[in-house]
Formats: structure tokens, C-alpha cells, sequence
């Protein structure tokens, strides 16, 4: 299923968009849906890395408990990973 989405975007960039899908042979749609999914997915990946670590953060000023560092280096290890996917995903 789709929906409609009614966004207020720039001249520019419309004219952009309207000569890339036009270039393409591809509708709008698909084509901002083709670059917005792998930002998207970035950005929520990093909103849910940020919550992690002010959830760890606040358990560790009620708990005193500390993270090991292996699991330290485990999570940044895992956020370099998916930076490199979106990276790698975008040509760079």
C-alpha cells in the first residue's frame, strides 16, 4: 500500500528532481523514495544509538554500574558498521 504525501520543497529542488526523474524514466516517487530510504535509515539509526547511549548514561548515574569496555568497543564497532553500510550505499 501507498500513501500521498503533500511536502512544501523548494523551487530548486523540485527542478532537480523533476530533470533526475525525467533522466531517469522513473517517476518522483521512486526516485525520492530511492534516496530518502538509505538517509532515513540512517537517521533513525543514529536516533536509536543516541537513546541507547543516554539509556546507559541514566542506568549508569542511578546504578553506579559501569559498561565493560569490549562491550564499548562492540557498540562502536556495530555504528561504524552501519556508517559504512549507509556510505557504501550512497557511492562514497
Amino acid at each position: 500500500m501507498s500513501r500521498q504525501l503533500n511536502i512544501r520543497v523548494s523551487d530548486e529542488f523540485a527542478e532537480r528532481l523533476e530533470k533526475l526523474s525525467r533522466r531517469t524514466g522513473r517517476p518522483m516517487a521512486a526516485v525520492l523514495e530511492s534516496v530518502g530510504t538509505p538517509a532515513l535509515e540512517a537517521a533513525e539509526a543514529d536516533a536509536q544509538f543516541e537513546a541507547d547511549a543516554l539509556a546507559a548514561w541514566e542506568e549508569y548515574q542511578l546504578s553506579g554500574e559501569h559498561v565493560p569496555g569490549d562491550k564499548i568497543e562492540a557498540m562502536l564497532e556495530d555504528a561504524l558498521a552501519r556508517a559504512k553500510t549507509v556510505a557504501k550505499r550512497r557511492g562514497k
